[in-house]
């Protein structure tokens, strides 16, 4: 029965991606990772890590300035994804992973931004094996990015 039920669950999930997903413009939606993809087990890890409540962020920002230079902060921290043209990001609002084509990098960091629950996103390249977490915490807006293996 617990199968089921995660079956109905996960079908509801990418029901919400998908529209989500529609709600973007510069992020164009190739498919949606499997839940127990190679991709998703190789970031976890690293995820997790980030995500520890010491983790230290490899950028930070205090907030209380005008949205539009956060984004530009963030574009500017994130630009050695400029020339990636596939991303594999945490939909928000949803317990789903996509790869999506990058139609432009200034916009789609826009949007992730807006369109995310409190500015927070999750970015990963399956080329490089970067992923980037940012959020904010306790006055401050952080970007976390790691590295996994992807040779392994």
């Amino acid at each position: 029965m617990t199968n089921r039920n995660e079956m109905v669950e996960r079908k509801k999930a990418l029901i919400n991606a998908r529209k989500t997903m529609g709600k973007f413009e510069y992020l164009q939606l190739i498919n949606f990772e499997e839940q127990k993809s190679y991709w998703i087990h190789l970031f976890q890890p690293k995820l997790e890590e980030i995500l520890k409540i010491n983790s230290k962020p490899t950028y930070e920002k205090i907030e209380g300035d005008r949205e539009e230079n956060y984004i530009l902060w963030i574009q500017d921290c994130l630009s050695f994804l400029k020339n990636v043209k596939e991303w594999l990001i945490g939909v928000p609002y949803c317990s789903v992973w996509a790869n999506v084509r990058v139609l432009d990098y200034a916009k789609a960091i826009e949007e992730l931004w807006l369109f995310s629950e409190t500015n927070s996103f999750l970015i990963a390249d399956k080329s490089s094996g970067i992923i980037v977490q940012t959020f904010s915490e306790e006055k401050c807006y952080e970007i976390h990015i790691g590295k996994s293996d992807v040779t392994k």
